[in-house]
């Protein structure tokens, strides 16, 4: 009984060596059949998933974003061409961008990307421009709002030798140089990523207020004082010219019989006037 056992095992075990030498021999014989194959799926792999993410595809208004980039915050790169009064002017850079002339749409455009939660205040528009125009940036995308921009949370590299280590959010950025206010964000959902940029923005907006920054800027008690002796000195100025206009009319009524008698009459014409009303 247990010789029949031990036979069965060796015939088990030489079976399975006899498959694996010819599955080896195979593969051995066909190498390169099976690294081709192996080639193919991966392309074939590599494709599909840049086609959901679209790696090669360049946005070139709000309209060409996927609806779903947008509600999975998804962020992309891109290069401000423009500094408006309330916005920035982006043209979307994709994730792999091939500069092949026969594939490459002629098209041009830009993306409106509005810094979320962020009024543009006094000097904002000048510092967008010295730091960041013509420069790459990255918009994290929020949601499309009723102007039809990109409501994002927007970074870049900081300016001068800094940038090579580091960068900014420019929503904070704006905010802590005083350069911008803590606005709300029309039409978005209080949510956790509403209420995290928030607190950041007041964080920032009340570092700019205590260092009185940009629109927090108060005049000094000099300053006060200043501006109202000015006052005071121009409400005299203008209080001497009045009576120097009153006494020259004076003068050139009483120079003139004719114009006085015409004054009386006017005065006494006005005064009967009245009351016979």
């Amino acid at each position: 009984m247990a010789g029949d056992k031990d036979t069965d095992a060796g015939k088990s075990v030489a079976y399975r060596a006899a498959y694996f030498n010819t599955l080896t021999h195979y593969l051995d014989t066909h190498v390169n059949a099976v690294r081709n194959i192996s080639t193919v799926l991966a392309i074939a792999g590599f494709a599909f998933a840049a086609r959901g993410v679209r790696l090669f595809n360049k946005f070139y208004s709000v309209a060409d974003i996927p609806p779903q980039f947008i509600q999975k915050n998804v962020r992309l790169q891109g290069k401000v061409v423009h500094v408006k009064d309330q916005h920035l002017q982006v043209e979307h850079i994709p994730i792999l961008y091939l500069r092949i002339p026969f594939l490459m749409k002629k098209r041009e455009g830009s993306i409106g990307v509005h810094l979320a939660g962020v009024k543009f205040e006094e000097g904002a528009v000048d510092w967008l421009k010295e730091n960041v125009n013509t420069k790459g940036v990255f918009f994290t995308m929020l949601q499309v709002n009723s102007r039809q921009q990109l409501d994002c949370v927007v970074t870049a590299r900081r300016p001068g030798w800094r940038g090579l280590f580091s960068s900014m959010c420019l929503n904070e950025e704006l905010v802590r140089q005083g350069l911008g206010k803590v606005a709300p964000i029309e039409g978005m959902q209080v949510g956790a990523t509403y209420v995290k940029l928030t607190k950041k923005l007041l964080r920032a907006e009340l570092v700019a207020e205590r260092k009185r920054r940009g629109v927090w800027t108060e005049p000094t008690v000099f300053e006060r004082y200043k501006a109202k002796y000015d006052n005071a000195k121009e409400d005299m100025k203008t209080a001497v010219q009045s009576r120097k206009k009153a006494v020259v009319e004076a003068g050139r009524l009483l120079a003139s019989p004719t114009s006085l008698l015409k004054s009386l009459w006017t005065f006494a014409s006005k005064k009967f006037r009245r009351e016979g009303n």
